[in-house]
C-alpha cells in the first residue's frame, strides 16, 4: 500500500515538473514589458454600488493616473481599456474582482507616467 502511494507521488512530481518546465516568471514575459499611453476605465454607474473597491480607486486614487479617464458607459461590466500612443484601444481586461490595490499596482506597471511620454 506505502510502496503504492509513493509510485503515486514519485509520478506527481515528476508530471509537474515536467509540466513547469514551458512555464516562465511573469516577469520575464515579454507581456510584461508593454506599457500603455492611457487606459479608460469603464464601468456603468448604476452599478458602482456594487463595486466598492472600484468607487475607492476612483474616489480616492485616480488622480494619480492622469492618462487613466473614467467613462460612464450604461450597462458596462466595469473595465480597463489600454491605449497605445495613438489613443487606439490595445488591451481590455475586466476588473470586476480586483481589490484596489491591484488596480493600483497594474496602472504603476503598466501605464506610462507622463514624463515617459
Amino acid at each position: 500500500m506505502v510502496i503504492n502511494m509513493l509510485n503515486v507521488l514519485v509520478f506527481v512530481v515528476d508530471l509537474v515538473s515536467d509540466c513547469l518546465k514551458c512555464c516562465t516568471e511573469d516577469s520575464d514575459d515579454s507581456m510584461s514589458k508593454i506599457a500603455y499611453s492611457g487606459a479608460h476605465l469603464e464601468v456603468c454607474m448604476r452599478k458602482l454600488v456594487f463595486y466598492p473597491e472600484i468607487v475607492g480607486f476612483i474616489e480616492e486614487e485616480k488622480d494619480q493616473f492622469p492618462s487613466v479617464k473614467v467613462q460612464y458607459v450604461f450597462n458596462s461590466p466595469p473595465k480597463l481599456i489600454m491605449l497605445d500612443d495613438a489613443g487606439q484601444q490595445k488591451e481590455t481586461i475586466r476588473i470586476d474582482n480586483w481589490k484596489r490595490e491591484h488596480i493600483l499596482q497594474f496602472l504603476r506597471e503598466k501605464v506610462k507616467t507622463a514624463s515617459a511620454i
